[in-house]
């Protein structure tokens, strides 16, 4: 892998990091990754719960799955005190 440095505005590197936070990414480098994915195959989600939608979000899950970028917990308090945090 290749490692690019960017500087950003500190009000952009704010949202950058509330916006991994709240899309369950480990790093910032995941969430521009996944920024960059979308961008470079331009590929639009399809409107939230319509059948193309699930569709669409079963194969982004597979994918994600096959790259292993899932987080596993052992118990729901597990998973519940990671939503929190």
């Amino acid at each position: 892998m290749t490692t690019i440095t960017i500087s950003l505005p500190k009000t952009t590197a704010k949202k950058v990091d509330e916006k991994t936070k709240e899309g369950g990414f480990a790093t910032r480098s995941e969430f521009i990754r996944n920024l960059l994915r979308q961008y470079l195959t331009q590929e639009v989600e399809p409107p939230y719960g319509s059948d193309e939608w699930w569709k669409w979000s079963e194969k982004k899950a597979d994918e994600d799955i096959k790259r292993g970028n899932v987080v596993k917990f052992d118990s729901v308090e597990d998973a519940i005190k990671w939503l929190n945090s």
